[in-house]
């Protein structure tokens, strides 16, 4: 059985709200899962990511493979980088306090505001009036 770290679609219509779970990957994506590891929120400002990083970390010592989105999710919060510091033999404690300092040093790029499709055209006709 091989096993995959990805979401779980959960909320209503057009308002989806996701858990990180680790499932069979024979099971369809709201299937029934082994483990629940998290959660994942996009509908927030900034999105609201909660992981359990003690599971997710017992998860790929077992061979669990994460989606691309999971993997991105683990990226951000800093869990893949302790794990890939912990497969080179770096311990633990030693990998949280790296990783925490990568973390803290990081700075978010401002996302660039884009105008809508109309709010273009209203400002490319207003200047030609």
């Amino acid at each position: 059985m091989s096993v995959k770290l990805r979401l779980r679609r959960m909320g209503t219509t057009n308002r989806p709200a996701y858990r990180v779970v680790a499932i069979d990957s024979r099971n369809r994506r709201d299937g029934r899962a082994i483990a629940e590891l998290g959660q994942y929120d996009p509908l927030r400002q900034p999105a609201v990511v909660r992981l359990k990083e003690e599971a997710i970390l017992e998860w790929l010592r077992r061979g669990a493979e994460p989606s691309p989105t999971v993997r991105e999710l683990c990226r951000r919060t800093g869990i893949l980088d302790k794990w890939q510091m912990m497969k080179r033999g770096t311990g633990a404690a030693e990998a949280t306090a790296k990783v925490a300092t990568r973390l803290a040093a990081r700075v978010d790029k401002p996302k660039r505001s884009r105008p809508s499709k109309k709010a273009q055209a209203k400002s490319q006709a207003a200047p030609a009036s």
